[in-house]
């Protein structure tokens, strides 16, 4: 393996291979430079870390989820269910919510419908349906169909459709510019869509 890391597609989504052999300065400056030119392809991706056998201390893995944070980027390591580079979501009360958990991509022909919240560890495909009575939280970006009770929290907005409540969304968002971190909610009747971090708000038509 000459390169210090390798992006792969596979049924899981997007892998990231690293090469064991090199030392975490030089991944990370790989990483950077590969992110930095395609930021847009990334932009809300779900990524999964095979480590290919080397062992990354605590403090380089945050340091690679924060690497990944600054371009709206999730990764979990093959074998395990913790999400990292997600600080951003300000998920500090999920623990509190009745949830149900998709441990992977959610494919054409798939759904899930709860009484509480859903969490989708990865991609939303077109095709693929998710009904929660409550909240939805997508590390992956919606291409399918979504409806929540009260709010969306994804890496990334391109649905096929969507509601909150019983508001419609007719219009989704299609542009490259939705393809970042957002809280899909109601405000005064309408489905607004703000930047994570940011107060100002997008309306769209329905």
């Amino acid at each position: 393996m000459d390169k210090a890391a390798v992006f792969k597609g596979s049924k899981e989504g997007i892998v990231l291979l690293v090469n064991p052999d090199l030392d975490f300065t030089s991944i990370v400056n790989f990483l950077s430079k590969t992110l930095e030119e395609r930021k847009l392809f990334f932009s809300g991706a779900s990524l999964l870390l095979d480590t290919n056998d080397r062992i990354f201390s605590e403090e380089e893995l945050k340091n690679l989820g924060s690497l990944f944070q600054k371009y709206g980027v999730s990764f979990r390591i093959k074998g395990e269910e913790k999400i990292y580079g997600t600080e951003f979501l300000n998920l500090s009360n999920l623990q509190e919510e009745k949830m149900a958990v998709v441990t992977h991509t959610m494919r054409s022909g798939q759904s899930i419908k709860f009484d509480g919240s859903v969490v989708v560890l990865g991609d939303i495909n077109e095709g693929a349906e998710v009904n929660a009575s409550k909240n939805v939280y997508i590390f992956g970006i919606v291409r399918g169909i979504i409806n929540a009770g009260e709010k969306i929290i994804s890496l990334g907005f391109q649905p096929i459709r969507m509601s909150i409540g019983r508001k419609m969304l007719e219009v989704a968002p299609s542009d490259k510019s939705y393809r970042k971190p957002r809280v899909a909610e109601l405000e005064n009747g309408e489905i607004v869509f703000k930047v994570i971090g940011e107060k100002k708000s997008l309306r769209r038509k329905e």
